[in-house]
């Protein structure tokens, strides 16, 4: 059986920006089609590294570990205000990511509701071995291959991405991305770089399929790609005259 769309495409991508890690399949699920053999312990933070290193994962509510990633996600909802007095008391006192409760309801009135997702389960995979139709496709990448992609991803239209860097890191390359249609960066959040030994280079970058199917087609042409820098004539002449 031939490789699959996806799985040819990310090849190429991978290949043509020498991409240290493989490109992530992201897709969330209600059948049961997809299931692969749970972890006994997911965080998802860490997941999202170990795909591009070549795992496939499931999380669901019943194997996540982090709590807040299972709000975050739309794994479980939050119906008691103590439990979320808690929570942010850990978030403003013990992490000491915001200055004031009042910083973070701030941040959080900024956020898309989430999609009650109690009853899903996600799969995360090396785009090379993916079996399904990836709804979204992660990154975890250095600066320079996320200017490439970025430019490549602005290429055809122009259209800049909606880009939101605050909150925490599955919110943010997940939910958003899921909510939105949008791409984004993600830098982690500064707890999840911590926990989960981040090395000090990389980031995310995560999109929707569609997205990454135009920056694929995008390669030939766009210098962040194969296509290489030309000086028209006028411009070269225009440059030497100034300098004159």
């Amino acid at each position: 059986m031939g490789m699959k769309v996806w799985q040819e495409l990310s090849k190429n991508l991978k290949e043509t920006l020498n991409l240290e890690l493989s490109p992530i399949a992201l897709g969330c699920f209600t059948d049961k089609s997809n299931i692969i053999e749970k972890d006994n312990k997911v965080r998802i933070c860490r997941a999202i590294i170990d795909a591009a290193k070549g795992k496939s994962i499931q999380i669901s509510k019943e194997n996540n570990v982090c709590f807040g990633a299972s709000w975050h996600l739309g794994l479980r909802k939050i119906n008691n205000p103590n439990i979320e007095n808690m929570i942010k008391k850990f978030v403003v006192e013990g992490e000491k990511l915001f200055s004031s409760y009042k910083a973070l309801d701030n941040l959080l009135s900024q956020m898309e509701e989430l999609e009650d997702r109690s009853n899903s389960y996600f799969i995360l995979s090396p785009m090379e071995k993916a079996g399904f139709l990836p709804q979204l496709v992660l990154f975890v990448c250095n600066p320079e291959e996320a200017c490439r992609l970025l430019t490549l991803l602005t290429f055809t239209d122009g259209n800049m991405p909606k880009i939101k860097i605050g909150g925490s890191t599955c919110r943010m390359v997940i939910s958003y991305p899921l909510a939105t249609g949008e791409a984004n960066i993600s830098f982690y959040d500064y707890t999840s770089r911590k926990m989960c030994n981040v090395d000090r280079d990389k980031l995310i970058v995560s999109m929707p399929y569609d997205k990454f199917k135009e920056i694929v087609n995008s390669i030939e042409n766009c210098s962040a790609g194969k296509a290489k820098i030309e000086f028209p004539q006028e411009f070269r002449e225009f440059l030497k005259n100034k300098c004159l």
